[in-house]
């Protein structure tokens, strides 16, 4: 028996240290809690509109601490609070200008305007493209078992457009497509393969493939209505893109999803008042069509179509 007390004792002592990790962190963890506690309650405002309809709960826990819940409202006294308002006493948010669906599409355009420009510029799409591995390399993103681990997934701008072919970006891609599509092709007819006809072009024609298919990955549709991203704006910016070389508001493409007031304020601000009055009383797709001439060749763009925020 007394050859096992040595090893009796070191387990004691492992246990006595991990008691005192595990209060260690115990205590870690109660003053992390009552700083949340504290912050939390910081943070709870009552406001005058709120406090005149709220009530509280009154209870006892099972060891006889009293509990009091303040500031608390019943669903059927939230219709008392002035209107705007959700029992917190602040403004409910400002309803979107565009629909998701719309916002999508309008995205959608924007993408593909970008696609059709740096498809032109190799310099910036190589800045892109280096811009994405670095981003894998220093990110720690994951890596595949391939040789060369870069992925390029081609953007599928019709779910959120449907007539997106169609548009002037839309046409550009596709045009542009044809090109190399047929180069490869005609170099496949010649039994070459496909890297040996690369190593066989020049450094100007690999540059402008490489921004073709950098171009084709290019995503920045979002169900977000707001200022595009510091990323999509930089990169706009750096393509010195204008919208309004690649779209215009039409039947199909805006004015249809929006409402009759939406029209006459665009038609107020892009053309006149007088005219948006001279509208007002056409039913919803007299309007659409009216407004579809009125803007036609003025240039106008959505707040989300601009490379910056600015105001219509």
């Amino acid at each position: 028996m007394e050859a096992l007390q040595p090893e009796y004792e070191a387990y004691d002592e492992d246990a006595d240290e991990s008691g005192e990790l595990y209060r260690t962190i115990e205590e870690k963890a109660d003053r992390i809690q009552a700083q949340l506690d504290a912050l939390d309650e910081s943070l709870t405002v009552t406001y005058p509109d709120d406090l005149a309809i709220a009530g509280a709960i009154v209870t006892v826990s099972h060891d006889g601490q009293l509990k009091i819940e303040r500031g608390l409202i019943r669903k059927e006294d939230m219709k008392k609070l002035p209107s705007g308002q959700e029992g917190t006493g602040r403004s409910s948010e400002e309803k979107p200008v565009h629909s998701e669906k719309l916002t999508r599409m309008l995205m959608a355009h924007r993408t593909a305007a970008i696609q059709a420009e740096l498809m032109n510029r190799p310099e910036v799409a190589l800045a892109a493209l280096v811009y994405r591995l670095a981003m894998q390399v220093f990110g720690n993103r994951f890596r595949s078992g391939h040789i060369v681990q870069i992925n390029v997934e081609e953007t599928r701008l019709k779910i959120d457009a449907e007539n997106i072919e169609q548009s002037r970006a839309g046409m550009a891609i596709e045009e542009k497509r044809q090109y190399w599509k047929d180069k490869v092709e005609a170099a496949e007819q010649e039994g070459k393969g496909l890297f040996a006809w690369l190593l066989d072009q020049s450094q100007q024609d690999l540059l402008e493939l490489l921004a073709f298919c950098t171009a084709t990955s290019i995503n920045t549709v979002s169900s977000r209505e707001n200022a595009p991203s510091d990323e999509v704006a930089a990169l706009m910016s750096a393509l010195s893109l204008d919208m309004a070389d690649w779209w215009e508001a039409t039947a199909e493409n805006y004015l249809s999803h929006v409402s009759k007031d939406r029209i006459l304020s665009v038609v107020t601000k892009a053309v006149s008042p007088d005219r948006a009055d001279a509208m007002r009383g056409l039913k919803k797709d007299q309007l659409v069509l009216r407004a579809d001439e009125e803007l036609s060749g003025l240039r106008w763009l959505p707040d989300n179509l601009k490379s910056t925020h600015a105001g219509e």
